[in-house]
């Protein structure tokens, strides 16, 4: 499996904007985003793309239309599959993609996202990024030792980000 990148994280946003999917980044991309490699000095990897997403079906459809031409396997999605699962995940190995679709997370949903999400710009669109404050309560439950490493490096971020640097 490859490591995931920013070109196709781009990709997905650009297409989840154009048919307005409610999304928030969520996981790596957005400790990522927010400038953990910055601080840390070290590259954090990823195999995934994650979303906090509207678990509405009318928010389902935008997401299979906006990933319909990037991988077959998103027309699989059942437009109730996010009100009975906490996480969907769109993998397909040919293209070397793993999108996790998640509806709610350690009691943070997308309508608690998107409330305290911040738009960063990536090229030339915005998105919304879980923010930092939302992402270290994520992590911070998990026992992974990569969310470990976000979490400490995250809680620096907040440190600097409060001291105005």
């Amino acid at each position: 499996m490859q490591i995931a990148g920013l070109e196709l994280l781009y990709e997905i946003c650009k297409r989840f904007n154009k048919e307005k999917v409610n999304y928030v980044i969520c996981g790596a991309f957005a400790s990522i985003l927010h400038g953990i490699e910055k601080i840390s000095g070290q590259i954090r990897p990823t195999k995934d793309y994650d979303f906090i997403v509207d678990n509405r079906e009318e928010n389902i459809n935008k997401i299979k239309r906006a990933l319909s031409d990037l991988t077959e396997y998103a027309k699989e999605i059942r437009d109730d599959d996010l009100k009975k699962y906490i996480t969907v995940q769109i993998s397909d190995d040919k293209k070397n993609i793993i999108i996790d679709l998640i509806s709610e997370m350690w009691e943070i949903d997308y309508l608690k996202a998107k409330e305290n999400a911040v738009m960063i710009k990536l090229k030339d669109i915005e998105i919304p990024v879980i923010s930092i404050d939302d992402l270290i309560k994520m992590k911070e439950k998990s026992m992974r030792p990569q969310d470990k490493f976000d979490v400490y490096y995250l809680k620096k971020l907040k440190e600097l980000k409060n001291a105005g640097r």
